[in-house]
């Protein structure tokens, strides 16, 4: 035989070998064959747009929200970001669905595996001229619908099929867990949907003397209504957790009017606006839940009735709470509105030569000697922690700055995106250490024995001997 010839076989060959590897790779294997042969329905989870429930708890119809397009990588290399679909309630009331809910459903009905196959059953005997139960699951290539029947009698399995089909199939029962729910428990109880860190404007009203308006600025959030100050960091903080957390408890059936639930006024409302095309949220707040209207298993008044669109729920939330606290609590007590992580570098004045601190690496410079970061660290933490006894009032604070020479202790603390902010410790007075920080008006009264923590950890950051630089 000719090379010519060999070297035409061999390429043939090969091509029909590299066919073969490529084809059967995708094949399923002996174990998976006989899973999927055990399997009632064929249907992929991915490909399932519509699903409609039925049982003695009525009737669910859910709509898949199409993803949209994940966004591109910035980068050759990165991986896509991967958008999940979301779920939509159409039937008994338009709204989201509990997406999470919708996926366990999917997942045990598609895997529902038959124990026993029924070639030859009356479909009135084994309940499937009647099913307690059916689930439509609607694809691109037409409708899948399982029905569940009657309960088998040794207990722990019962009879299911498909419409259309004659015989039947013994299932585990509990797929019914996933299956009888009330038509609530389908919705979804997640009632804040925006991001956090998009939020950019939160008016509370409710408080005697407000509403008040909280603004995100880069070093956090101001009050500018009713009055313009620094916005107290635990207490946003805190308002911002309640937000994202607002959960339903139990969805209003609708028989009771609004104003008998306190939402018609609302007691209090929160609203929230958002940066970008993101719109706007507002939650109103109503009367406490109580006397038979109280949830099995809960006390009167743990939950509040709260509205928000057209959903009308119990919930369990500070939010009323914090939109009753009077604006001047929202005043922030703490002095600085800084991290020591986000401090670059210092300058600190007092009755000596002004000191230069300066962060290099992990460790920090004096002037130009590099010394340990523990001592600075140390002295940032009392600075950029020191938190106010109390808020001088404004007699006082003219009083103070009346009878004040000058301060002890100023500190300029810069950072890379915040900019610049001067904290200033003044004498001490017998009630505390007076104290005020740029940009504000006020005065904060801090602890006692604040000026003397700061100055013992000033000295032992000018006697902090130099290190030696790591290689």
């Amino acid at each position: 035989m000719k090379p010519r010839t060999l070297l035409v076989l061999l390429v043939v060959v090969l091509g029909l070998g590299a066919f073969i590897w490529f084809y059967e790779r995708k094949l399923p294997s002996s174990e998976e064959r006989v899973e999927l042969q055990k399997k009632i329905l064929k249907v992929e989870k991915d490909d399932v747009t519509a699903v409609t429930v039925e049982s003695s708890k009525g009737r669910v119809r859910l709509e898949r929200v199409p993803a949209p397009k994940a966004a591109k990588p910035d980068k050759e290399g990165d991986e896509a970001a991967t958008v999940s679909a979301e779920w939509r309630m159409l039937e008994p009331v338009a709204t989201r669905a509990d997406t999470f809910a919708v996926d366990r459903l999917l997942d045990a009905v598609i895997a529902l595996e038959r124990t026993r196959t029924l070639e030859d059953v009356n479909a009135k005997d084994v309940g499937l001229d009647k099913p307690r139960a059916t689930v439509r699951l609607k694809t691109a290539d037409g409708e899948e619908v399982l029905q569940l029947g009657a309960a088998v009698p040794t207990g722990g399995s019962l009879i299911a099929g498909l419409e259309g089909e004659k015989g039947g199939y013994v299932v585990s029962d509990t797929i019914l867990s996933e299956v009888e729910k009330e038509p609530g428990d389908w919705r979804d109880r997640q009632m804040f949907r925006g991001e956090q860190g998009a939020i950019q404007r939160i008016t509370l009203k409710g408080a005697a003397g407000g509403p008040v308006v909280l603004v995100k600025r880069p070093a956090g959030f101001w009050m500018e209504r009713p009055f313009a100050d620094r916005a107290d960091h635990d207490l946003v903080e805190g308002l911002l957790s309640d937000l994202s957390g607002l959960t339903a408890e139990r969805f209003s059936d609708g028989s009771r009017p609004l104003p008998e639930l306190g939402l018609q006024p609302p007691s209090e409302v929160v609203e929230v606006a958002f940066q970008g095309d993101t719109p706007p949220v507002r939650i109103e707040l109503g009367s406490p839940v109580t006397g038979e209207a109280a949830p099995e298993g809960q006390t009167a008044g743990e939950l509040t009735w709260a509205r928000v669109g057209d959903a009308v729920f119990e919930v369990r939330t500070r939010l009323t709470e914090s939109a009753r606290l009077p604006p001047a609590d929202w005043r922030a007590l703490q002095l600085s509105s800084l991290e020591v992580h986000d401090v670059e570098s210092a300058t600190v004045r007092d009755d000596r030569a002004p000191l230069q601190l300066t962060r290099s690496g992990t460790d920090w410079k004096r002037g130009d000697t590099l010394i340990s970061y523990l001592p600075v660290s140390d002295l940032l933490f009392l600075m950029t922690g020191a938190r106010a006894d109390r808020l001088l009032m404004p007699r006082e604070a003219q009083a103070l700055q009346a009878g004040v020479a000058k301060p002890l202790l100023t500190f300029t603390l810069r950072t890379k995106t915040m900019g610049e902010e001067t904290l200033i410790l003044y004498p001490p007075l017998p009630e505390g250490v007076p104290a005020r920080v740029s940009g504000r008006q006020t005065v904060l009264l801090l602890p006692a024995d604040t000026l003397s923590q700061v100055q013992k950890k000033l000295g032992e950051v000018r006697t902090a001997k130099p290190v030696t630089p790591a290689k």
